[in-house]
């Protein structure tokens, strides 16, 4: 696979036939419209100016109205049949560019946003009461209005002292002043006693020292008339109001539940209208013309100046040049067998426009190594039979779309795999069966008893033979380092830079080819010496561009990190062995456990007792190796392979198209 070549778009229209133009780029999908670049600088365009942004806040603050609609929808109204597997609505771009339903829906969409503020007026509402009768519930059992005020003769307080006093001990101080005083008790609680004194002005003074001895603070009663017990009747029947009001409210917000739908479907529009205007916003205009510049790969050239032709306006795509390469944004050619690993390739950073795809190169290596760490007949069906229903049912996009079909490749591959391994769930039937105290089933490569001629057993077996099978992981890590390296030697070509290839690259094959035959014994007297040059000869390539002492120490440099690098890779690829191996072992634990409490008991409680455990230890096995699979999977892409060729750095495409989350888009000729 390659990396779709760019061109340049400069294109200026008639400032009446702009909305129609953005609109037709936006269905093509074809064209990112990005900043302009060199003239922005340039004095003669500087009377252009920029399109108002006030369509783009209208868009943003529709999206914004929507998204909050739909929560208010989501936390008031019923629950709603579906969920991560039903499958998105199918509607036709006209639909979807409906105006009158788009303008019902906003609307549908700022009756729900005043709702969602009517209910929380009404809960904030509901909280101020509630706040009001536990201020008042300490009064409840005086039968005084709470507004009794001071009078000229007698002093009224109402107040509160510390939960632990002795209102005895107080009433004692207070009758050794005068016994012109009342001490009314009220409620009390864990931190506070509540009080009503009276006394008369005359004995005032001596009074407040005694409450001030005590600990007497003044409560603050303000705005209440009545007694607390009235005032309570009238705070309980308003929260009832409140509560018919929410409930009422509430069920409005209900009533919109089939609307979700087209809410949803409004979303999608109102993220149309924010990516065509911020388009838009892109532009320059004069008083009768417009200026865009952007990107369209080559292949969409043609089809885009057909359109074109409909409209009045002049255009012009050009290759970039070499010295724009790293503002180009990358698009990746993929195939169906391809385009799941751009999810991977995202992950780490796209290519840079003048490097290479590194999916096609990829893609079966990590299918392999994926299926030879996950390799087992019966895990790799589960895994691939789920992301297949997932993919059948919710057609997803994006990036979890791509990993659900890459999944379901890993998984073929896991099942292949596992089956010329040996692997179903790990060794269930030689558990299983002699649980039972069946003799073990033969079938070839899969189970293959001991003693049992002419059926072939596993190709690799992990379990009797590890050695073998890490000899034969760094074997095909070292294939894939060697296809890293011919992809670099290549790119060095493809510059201009054949010495460099051959001195960098090529010399250690011939090393590698050394090392290999003189490893199996093949090798003659004749080939060291060969050898021994070619070394020399890759050394002192190291050092061609150092000066001095600096040929020295690249020399050194080249072959601590040649030697040290090439076995560090190929070693990191006996995780390949690890893996398959601890996926294996896990999961035998499971059947011996299944088996060990079902192999003394009757077959009709054995067996069930056993695939209890069965399920779910092989449950948790799946879960836990798929995720460690793809993380090592993924890891010896990014540290050994890629660091043989890779340049990343590359910009992702971004067109003005139609992109949804809640509706697919019928495709229509």
């Amino acid at each position: 696979m390659s990396i779709v070549k760019m061109k340049r778009l400069r294109l200026v229209g008639m400032r009446d036939q702009r909305e129609s133009m953005l609109r037709l780029l936006q269905h093509l999908g074809c064209v990112e419209i990005d900043e302009p670049g060199e003239c922005k600088d340039d004095p003669a365009w500087a009377s252009l100016t920029r399109p108002d942004t006030g369509a783009l806040n209208e868009a943003r603050d529709a999206r914004s109205s929507v998204e909050n609609a739909l929560k208010t929808l989501k936390k008031y109204g019923p629950k709603q049949k579906g969920g991560l597997l039903t499958p998105r609505p199918v509607i036709t771009e006209g639909e979807l560019f409906d105006d009158k339903a788009y303008q019902t829906s906003l609307a549908d969409a700022g009756q729900l946003v005043a709702l969602e503020r009517k209910i929380s007026t009404l809960y904030a509402e509901q909280n101020k009461l509630r706040t009001q009768k536990l201020a008042l519930a300490p009064w409840l059992t005086l039968d005084i209005p709470l507004e009794t005020a001071s009078t000229p003769e007698v002093s009224v307080q109402f107040g509160t002292v510390a939960a632990a006093t002795d209102l005895d001990a107080l009433e004692g101080a207070l009758g050794a002043v005068t016994d012109l005083y009342e001490l009314m008790r009220a409620g009390a609680d864990n931190e506070l006693k509540y009080l009503v004194f009276l006394c008369h002005r005359s004995a005032e003074e001596g009074c407040q020292e005694v409450l001030k001895e005590y600990g007497f603070s003044r409560a603050a009663l303000r705005g209440w008339t009545g007694t607390a017990a009235e005032n309570d009747r009238r705070l309980d029947s308003e929260l009832a109001a409140a509560a018919r009001e929410l409930e009422s409210t509430i069920a409005q917000v209900g009533a919109y539940a089939s609307k979700k739908n087209a809410l949803e479907q409004c979303l999608d529009r109102a993220d149309q209208e924010i990516a065509r205007e911020e388009a838009r916003c892109r532009l320059l205009d004069s008083a009768s013309a417009f200026f865009l510049e952007g990107w369209v790969p080559a292949p969409d050239e043609k089809k885009l100046l057909e359109q074109l032709g409909q409209y009045t306006c002049c255009w012009e795509t050009q290759d970039p040049a070499p010295e724009d390469y790293p503002v180009v944004p990358v698009k990746l050619k993929n195939n169906k067998f391809t385009e799941p690993l751009t999810t991977i390739t995202e992950m780490y950073s796209l290519p840079a426009y003048d490097g290479v795809d590194p999916n096609g190169l990829m893609a079966p290596f990590y299918i392999f190594f994926f299926g030879f760490m996950f390799a087992d007949l019966g895990y790799g069906l589960i895994l691939a039979g789920a992301c297949a229903f997932i993919n059948w049912k919710t057609h997803p996009k994006g990036g979890f779309g791509q990993l659900i079909r890459l999944m379901i490749m890993c998984g073929i591959s896991s099942a292949v795999i596992g089956f010329f391994t040996g692997g179903f769930f790990s060794d269930f039937l030689v558990q299983f069966t002699g649980m039972l105290g069946l003799a073990q089933p033969v079938i070839p490569f899969l189970s293959v008893p001991d003693g049992v001629t002419g059926v072939p057993g596993p190709l690799l077996n992990v379990m009797g033979d590890p050695m073998t099978v890490l000899v034969f992981a760094l074997a095909v890590g070292f294939v894939q380092i060697l296809v890293g390296m011919a992809v670099k030697f290549w790119m060095l070509c493809r510059r201009g830079q054949v010495v460099d290839a051959v001195l960098d690259i090529g010399t250690w094959w011939v090393i590698f080819v050394g090392i290999a035959l003189f490893a199996l014994g093949v090798g003659n007297v004749a080939g060291y010496p060969v050898v021994l040059i070619i070394g020399c000869l890759m050394l002192l390539g190291q050092s061609r561009t150092a000066k001095g002492f600096g040929k020295v120490t690249a020399v050194i440099g080249a072959v601590y990190n040649g030697v040290t690098g090439y076995f560090g890779d190929i070693l990191s690829y006996s995780r390949l062995m690890v893996m398959m191996l601890a996926g294996s072992v896990i999961g035998q634990v499971f059947n011996i456990l299944g088996a060990m409490p079902g192999g003394g008991l009757p077959p009709a409680i054995g067996i069930p007792i056993f695939f209890v455990i069965f399920i779910i230890g092989h449950a948790f096995n799946i879960g836990l190796n798929v995720i460690g699979t793809y993380v090592h999977t993924s890891r010896l892409q990014y540290l050994e392979f890629f660091k043989q060729f890779y340049e990343e750095g590359g910009r992702p495409w971004r067109p003005l198209n139609i992109a949804t989350k809640y509706v697919d888009i019928k495709e229509e000729q």
